[in-house]
């Protein structure tokens, strides 16, 4: 099943190891009298986190949006939401990035990227693979500003992706994968269409 691009999981198992490989060479560490001590005085890998996510909780605000939608900080932007989602792992720097939802369910995957790549780059790339393997791209469309919108299957799944020109030089990629047989929301499925900048 082609959920999302071989470069985001790339990307995604890279961060999770890095942080999980660091937790794991401490308790062997520890194992020793001599790096024992070293042990107490490195503050765990979990604290880091920690940290580091107090940091981004400090962050920006979400940014004012009309009524309905859910502002996003960084990079700033709006989006209509079911009530019940909401966001589950942000992995974000100011050059690229990923947000991921908790949608409730194991079978609908919301997930909104962002990097500098040009929509017209891009927009090669989805096509590309929303016609790989068993995907089926069935259809595709522009939206205001110069944006795209695509629609796909695989097998029992559906999967919507917008393209968005988001705050300069960055691009906003929004994919919603789901199974009609279990129809999440109205509002899940049009969550991509419906991003807009503050």
């Amino acid at each position: 099943m082609a959920l999302l691009p071989l470069s985001l999981f790339a990307f995604l198992a890279c961060d999770k190891d890095d942080s999980s490989g660091a937790a794991a060479v401490a308790p062997s560490a520890s194992a020793t009298p001599s790096s024992a001590s070293t042990a107490a005085t490195t503050p765990p890998a979990s604290a880091s986190t920690a940290a580091a996510s107090a940091s981004t909780a400090a962050g920006p605000p979400p940014p004012k949006c009309p009524p309905g939608l859910t502002g996003n900080p960084v990079p700033a932007f709006c989006i209509k939401l079911p009530a019940s989602y909401h966001v589950k792992d942000a992995r974000i720097t100011p050059a690229k990035g990923s947000i991921a939802y908790d949608t409730g369910t194991v079978t609908d995957n919301l997930m909104v990227s962002y990097d500098d790549t040009p929509i017209a780059q891009q927009a090669k790339d989805v096509a590309g693979e929303m016609k790989f393997g068993g995907d089926k791209l069935e259809k595709s469309g522009d939206l205001p500003g110069g944006n795209k919108w695509f629609q796909g299957s695989h097998q029992d799944y559906e999967r919507v992706v917008t393209l968005l020109k988001g705050p300069t030089p960055l691009t906003l990629k929004c994919s919603f994968t789901y199974k009609p047989k279990s129809a999440p929301p109205k509002d899940a499925i049009e969550a991509c269409k419906s991003i807009v900048l503050p």
